[in-house]
């Protein structure tokens, strides 16, 4: 990592204390936009200097803005490609980073999924995002929960398989990967909602009903406050589909 200048230095430790705070002021699962904002702010003034710390919290920051405080779906993609962007120049920068890894491809899968999952598969985006999530899991199979196991799970069951353009997709190796996610931290909320996720498009009802029985005895992390909450939210609609 470079060195970081004294403001630099001021406006990473801004954006933190504003990205600590993104959750303040919440009304269910509908986030104020002040606080991430202010995170983004100062985020992106600290990227004057070489600061691998702030280009990693930028990019959740703008995941999280899309994902969780805009409503309208055009600025959720501008917002989601502004990501998939930076992040783009910021893995190259930062190979070994594996938050700027992670962060990049979920800013680059958000994207394609508001374009399609279809359309995303037919122009190889898909398949991109299945190298980068590959490559997370070399960096670091563990991190972030087995972040890696899960993004790679995931695909594989969302993507349809299409001859001559994706033929890669598995709902074997779906299940496989989700298992070694929750192998790897068994009581992560996000883990447990897409494993259950999984069950249901493979109508197991039985055993999705178990795990979303266990998924749904859990309380939100105060530190992923939101983003556990909306796992939860998905995770009570999914039981409700299956009663």
């Amino acid at each position: 990592m470079g060195t970081v200048s004294g403001r630099a230095q001021s406006d990473l430790e801004k954006g933190l204390t504003y990205f600590n705070k993104r959750a303040e002021k919440h009304q269910g699962l509908k986030v104020d936009s002040a606080n991430i904002n202010k995170a983004i702010g100062h985020f992106e003034k600290a990227l004057t200097t070489d600061n691998e710390k702030a280009t990693a919290y930028l990019l959740q920051s703008l995941y999280y803005k899309a994902a969780f405080v805009l409503a309208d779906k055009k600025q959720q993609k501008i917002t989601w490609y502004k990501g998939k962007v930076i992040g783009q120049q910021a893995i190259e920068k930062y190979p070994e980073n594996p938050s700027v890894l992670l962060w990049f491809i979920a800013n680059y899968s958000k994207y394609g999924e508001a374009q399609g999952v279809i359309a995303s598969a037919k122009n190889g985006l898909a398949d991109k995002v299945k190298m980068y999530a590959e490559r997370l899991l070399e960096l670091d199979s563990e991190y972030s929960s087995g972040a890696a196991y899960k993004l790679i799970g995931v695909i594989n069951y969302k993507v349809p398989k299409i001859p001559m353009v994706a033929s890669w997709p598995s709902r074997d190796t779906a299940e496989e990967y989700l298992k070694k996610a929750l192998k790897t931290d068994a009581r992560s909320i996000s883990n447990l909602y897409y494993f259950a996720e999984f069950l249901v498009e493979e109508k197991r009802d039985a055993e999705a009903k178990v795990v979303l029985d266990k998924l749904l005895k859990l309380s939100p992390r105060e530190s992923h406050y939101i983003e556990d909450l909306y796992d939860l939210s998905m995770a009570k609609k999914l039981l409700q589909k299956l009663k």
